[in-house]
């Protein structure tokens, strides 16, 4: 298959792929994949639009030192699908964060129309650090365990 034939999803997969490789030149691929009303939620950010979710792309590339998607697994098809990955982050200064990662993708003809990241937000800043990681798996069980 050629990337014009593959489904949305291995499209969507390859583009996470792409931009862990080559950064912002993978930008271009946004409009192909994403609707011009893409509504996008995560822990942090709840937007709609394609100018917007590109900009949440170019600062992300802009601020961080290392911005890779790694394991890229994707089940579904061209109307739902789900992907699944490590984001890993570095910023200027300080370790790796490496975040478990799942994003929940509604298509309607042949775009992404909602997009929805799944990730802990606590447990991702302080996994570098193992002690405090700890600490906060222990809490965190308690309370909900």
């Amino acid at each position: 298959m050629t990337a014009e034939t593959d489904s949305l999803p291995q499209r969507v997969k390859s583009f996470y792929e792409r931009i862990s490789r080559e950064g912002k030149p993978a930008i271009d691929e946004l409009p192909k994949l994403y609707s011009a009303d893409v509504h996008f939620i995560n822990p942090v950010v709840d937007e709609r639009g394609l100018d917007l979710f590109t900009r949440q792309w170019v600062k992300a590339l802009a601020e961080y030192k290392t911005f890779q998607f790694e394991n890229v697994e994707v089940v579904g098809d061209d109307r739902m699908f789900t992907l699944t990955y490590t984001m890993s982050l570095k910023f200027a200064i300080g370790p790796v964060f490496h975040t478990a990662m799942m994003t929940d993708c509604h298509a309607k003809d042949g775009k992404v129309v909602f997009c929805r990241d799944y990730f802990d937000v606590v447990g991702s800043l302080v996994e570098p650090f193992p002690i405090i990681s700890w600490i906060y798996k222990k809490v965190f069980g308690l309370v909900v365990a």
